[in-house]
């Protein structure tokens, strides 16, 4: 991790919305409605039963697609201590890296997590934001990754969003 005691102060922070998150954010939720639909697919593809096909995959594109689900406001700050995310608080020190991507128009910075088994961040950049200047501010904490988002995330915004 590229840290570096003697920066100055820093503060950026922005509201925004996203549809990445939503209401039903808890992971049990999905993996369990996941293993209903895909067993039900499963099921209606061993029983040749083509409504009941048709059915579970109108089941899955109910529960998992975000246009069904109202915009979450995101309140974000980035300063010297870590990120918060709607008060929720992420230490430099639990962050490995961070990647900076562009899905549709938006920028996003993808935060890196240390350890297999955590999720990491995907936070959404507003407009008017400068990326440089946050990537450069960035990177005096962390490290700059390329290609690093999981492949779940990329099928996710390439189908979802």
């Amino acid at each position: 991790m590229a840290l570096n005691k003697n920066i100055p102060k820093f503060e950026y922070s922005w509201t925004t919305l996203s549809h990445y998150e939503h209401p039903y954010g808890d992971i049990l939720w999905h993996l369990f409605w996941g293993i209903v639909v895909g067993a039900s697919i499963l099921y209606s593809i061993i029983v040749k039963d083509f409504l009941y096909l048709v059915i579970s995959f109108i089941a899955l594109f109910f529960f998992f697609h975000p246009a069904f689900y109202e915009p979450k406001e995101l309140r974000i700050k980035i300063n010297n201590e870590g990120l918060y995310v709607n008060n929720k608080f992420y230490k430099w020190d639990d962050i490995l890296g961070f990647e900076i991507f562009q899905g549709g128009d938006r920028y996003f910075i993808y935060f890196v997590p240390k350890g297999f088994m955590k999720i990491g961040q995907s936070i959404p950049l507003e407009f008017y934001l400068d990326v440089e200047e946050i990537r450069e501010t960035l990177n005096q904490f962390l490290d700059e990754y390329e290609e690093s988002i999981p492949l779940w995330e990329i099928w996710y915004r390439k189908f979802f969003y």
